[in-house]
């Protein structure tokens, strides 16, 4: 159904706007043929016929791409579509906005190529690519994204054979119908974006920065009391074992160290840096007689942990800094003897049988 056609000095209208039959003087905008207007019945709706050339679906392609431009470069304001923009990880989202139109032209140039519609609005140059059947070239879109050209696709291949009333209200509110190629505030999304990231950044050096120093006070405070009461809170070290039992395996924990309160002598800061303190002592037997060294590293910040590497077949506490019995942890722990090895995975496996035990019988 072609509802719009060109005049005879060339100006796009529509078949609401002409005389009925010949005397509308319209020729089809795609091929030039004469047209007859068919707008004076009222079952039918109102199109135009070609006089000697067959109906192509080109020639309705063709005169609704014309309208557009001349639709679009012809109002006083429009309501740009919301622009979406994603950056840095981040999204920002500018609503629509209606703007005034300064100056609007058709089929204007841009470097090489030759753009739908130009509009010079309050909020600077906007270009317009009215899509009927072909999208635009990868080259161009590509030309529009590298300089920043704000463009707006407006899609209306869908509007190939409506009436007019229904082509209008599209272009009235064409958000559903449109994406940006280079939205017209991209840019300034992007500062936006990039200045809260910059912002978040610099929060949380403040953030790591206070914690770092929360640490090497809680650590000052740590070690004044190791060294006055020569004793630490160890944590439990419990090693993993696959055992049999009635048939069945089983994952167990043998328990080589219980948590407790050990005595030690001999501490020393071995090293004393930015990022971390290393210290060592030695540790006592209950019965007084000294035993293995024992390292204890105080991190200030998560990157001086991860890049710490224990010292070979040492046993090596991490301090925690939270709150707790037990604010280590252990980073490594030499491997016990095979006799207390056994002791401890022979207690795990009685542990075991009797909580088995247990609720068999109330099975």
């Amino acid at each position: 159904m072609l509802v719009f056609a060109s005049d005879a000095s060339g100006k796009v209208v529509s078949i609401n706007n002409v005389k009925n039959g010949k005397a509308c003087n319209c020729f089809c905008i795609a091929c030039n043929d004469p047209l007859v207007a068919r707008n004076g019945g009222k079952i039918k709706a109102h199109s135009f016929a070609h006089t000697s050339k067959p109906e192509k679906r080109s020639c309705l392609m063709t005169a609704l791409h014309r309208f557009a431009q001349e639709y679009l470069a012809a109002q006083e304001q429009i309501l740009l579509p919301s622009v979406k923009c994603n950056h840095m990880g981040k999204t920002k989202v500018q609503s629509p906005k209606l703007v005034k139109i300064l100056q609007g032209s058709v089929e204007s140039l841009l470097d090489k190529y030759k753009m739908d519609v130009e509009l010079e609005t309050s909020v600077g140059s906007i270009f317009i690519e009215v899509k009927v059947t072909a999208e635009c070239s990868d080259e161009k879109v590509n030309f529009i994204k590298s300089n920043k050209v704000p463009t707006l696709e407006v899609d209306l291949s869908q509007f190939i054979e409506q009436s007019i009333e229904t082509v209008i209200d599209a272009l009235r509110n064409i958000e559903p119908y449109s994406n940006w190629i280079y939205g017209w505030c991209e840019d300034a999304l992007k500062n936006e974006i990039e200045k809260e990231v910059e912002a978040q950044r610099f929060a949380a050096q403040q953030a790591l920065a206070r914690e770092v120093e929360r640490r090497k006070k809680v650590t000052k405070r740590a070690i004044n009391n190791l060294t006055r009461n020569n004793t630490i809170g160890l944590p439990a070290k419990e090693l993993p074992f696959i055992t049999i039992i009635g048939g069945r395996e089983y994952k167990l924990q043998a328990k080589v160290l219980n948590a407790g309160s050990w005595n030690f002598n001999r501490f020393n800061v071995m090293i004393d840096t930015d990022d971390y303190i290393l210290a060592t002592c030695q540790m006592l037997s209950k019965k007084g007689k000294e035993g293995s060294k024992l390292y204890i590293l105080f991190p200030f910040n998560d990157d001086a942990l991860r890049s710490f590497k224990p010292v070979p077949n040492s046993a090596l506490l991490c301090r925690l800094f939270r709150k707790g019995s037990y604010p280590y942890m252990w980073l490594s722990f030499p491997e016990p003897s095979p006799n207390k090895l056994q002791q401890a995975q022979l207690k795990a496996k009685q542990l075991k049988r009797k909580s088995l035990k247990y609720f068999e019988s109330y099975s």
